[in-house]
């Protein structure tokens, strides 16, 4: 469990150093959905995520522009984790 609340914590990092709210959601073992509201912070965020995950076994890391018609468009980053 120490190994999940590390990672969880070492992501939060990121986010509020992007000056990102953190909105998380999965297991951050298995799967993970962070949701970036400001575009222009992507790129960062998504380099130090990598950077990051290269800690681990094997990573997956991807992003996609998510909008609606009733609510904020935002970006999606999809991460996958083996430890």
């Amino acid at each position: 469990m120490d190994n999940v609340d590390n990672l969880e914590n070492k992501i939060i990092e990121i986010l509020k150093k992007n000056q990102i709210t953190p909105i998380i959601s999965g297991d951050p073992l298995l799967l993970g959905t962070i949701r970036i509201y400001e575009e222009k912070k992507l790129f960062n965020i998504l380099n130090e995520l990598k950077f990051l995950f290269k800690e681990y076994k094997s990573y997956s890391l991807s992003s996609y522009h998510v909008s609606s018609c009733c609510a904020l468009s935002y970006e999606e980053i999809r991460y996958k984790i083996e430890i």
